[in-house]
């Protein structure tokens, strides 16, 4: 039997961990669970309705500054609701590029929008970014 933390999404069979590929890490669930955070429309989780920021709603606005902040704002208010415990944002960027630099955000041509988290791991000292496409 595979050991491992939580199944690894999308479920999909794995021939070293059987029916479902697992996470094998702390980082690997922690970072897991936080794009599910953010990707799940609130309403979708059951027993719990105020779950998820519900990223993929903004779709068409993403460009537009205010729109911007809200989502910044859901996404800390979720954070400190559900994983503060875990982790800890240090920004939020939004451009077209596909990557996040300390420094500077290169931007592309690209039918997306990206939406860069930086956060750390608490636990383990981690720097980590998640990127997010949003596809127009």
């Amino acid at each position: 039997m595979a050991i491992g933390i939580s199944p690894a999404l999308p479920l999909s069979v794995d021939q070293v961990d059987g029916p479902y590929r697992l996470t094998k890490t702390i980082k690997q669930a922690i970072v897991q669970n936080f794009k599910n955070l953010v990707l799940t429309n609130p309403g979708e989780r059951m027993m719990d309705p105020d779950f998820g920021v519900g990223i993929r709603e903004y779709l068409f606005e993403l460009e537009n500054l205010g729109i911007q902040e809200e989502i910044s704002e859901k996404i800390n208010q979720q954070v400190n609701r559900y994983m503060s415990s875990a982790i800890r944002i240090s920004d939020i960027r939004y451009t077209r590029g596909s990557s996040y630099e300390v420094d500077a955000v290169s931007v592309a041509n690209s039918n997306a929008m990206y939406v860069h988290i930086l956060f750390e791991i608490i636990s383990l000292n981690s720097v980590n970014v998640l990127s997010l496409p949003i596809f127009n």
